[in-house]
């Protein structure tokens, strides 16, 4: 299998499926996405756990900086 994205753009609340732009390849018109890799035998636990640890990241500024993720205040 391929592996899928499920992208967003900013400000776009995520309340209906046409928020979300979707597919196989990965677009540079969005702002964020999320690639699975389906061929892993992935379970929907495992990308809720996945999410809460991105969710962890992005909230502590030591990893981002030692990412060298830079964002706009």
């Amino acid at each position: 299998m391929a592996d899928h994205f499920v992208a967003i753009n900013r400000g776009v609340p995520g309340v209906m499926y046409t928020d979300f732009t979707t597919g196989t390849s990965s677009t540079s018109s969005t702002d964020v996405e999320l690639r699975v890799a389906d061929g892993k035998s992935l379970t929907i636990k495992d990308i809720q756990l996945a999410l809460e640890a991105f969710e962890r990241f992005f909230a502590t500024r030591d990893l981002l900086v030692a990412a060298g993720i830079v964002f706009s205040d």
